[in-house]
């Protein structure tokens, strides 16, 4: 049987944040990630990852000589917003991909 944070680490693209799961979510959720994943842990492991998410959301994108990372921030912010709805957060979902637009005047001399 696979723990839970292994299950987690089964969603695309969050492989490589082990250490934000660590450090944030787990203590965030209050959960033990060693613990063995059961049908039951499924909604917190859900709501886990549509953290994950959000906080993908938020990444910049990486380029170096060859080398481009992108994040496809829609795929993002539609399965966290699903994830949310569906475990029993669904306050989260419609706050998920909002701007914020500030407008004012300002003129153009210095």
């Amino acid at each position: 049987m696979a723990t839970i944070r292994e299950t987690i680490l089964e969603y695309p693209s969050v492989e490589g944040m082990e250490g934000f799961l660590e450090k944030v979510i787990c203590k965030k959720r209050r959960i033990n990630p060693d613990n063995e994943c059961t049908a039951e842990d499924m909604k917190l492991v859900g709501l886990c990852v549509a953290d994950m998410y959000a906080m993908l959301v938020n990444s910049q994108d990486f380029t170096e000589n060859k080398l481009s990372i992108t994040h496809p921030r829609s795929f993002y912010i539609q399965t966290a917003k699903q994830l949310y709805i569906e475990n029993g957060e669904p306050e989260k979902a419609t706050k998920l991909g909002k701007r914020t637009i500030i407008k004012g005047s300002a003129g153009n001399r210095w």
